[in-house]
């Protein structure tokens, strides 16, 4: 699991998170092979940005792969998985 500014640094754009996140949201598909709902904000929350069906999936996959989400719907323990590219 990483963030979308992790992604972002990670590609030599540390300043295009928002971007990240919107060529995620164009793909993920129930047969996409990107792992998408990996991909989480840097509170370690899933980000909404009005959406209602995309970010129930998204939790329901991660929840799936047995992460756990605390009463304010932040990833528990996600600073010990969070994944740091090394750049």
């Amino acid at each position: 699991m990483t963030t979308y500014g992790d992604v972002a640094a990670a590609l030599g754009s540390p300043r295009v998170a928002r971007h990240v996140g919107w060529a995620l949201s164009a793909i993920g598909g129930a047969d996409d092979n990107v792992p998408w709902h990996r991909v989480i904000n840097a509170k370690g929350q899933i980000s909404h940005r009005g959406e209602v069906d995309r970010p129930s999936e998204q939790q329901r996959r991660l929840v799936l792969e047995g992460i756990a989400f605390d009463e304010n719907g932040r990833v528990q323990g996600f600073r010990a998985c969070r994944w740091k590219f090394e750049v």
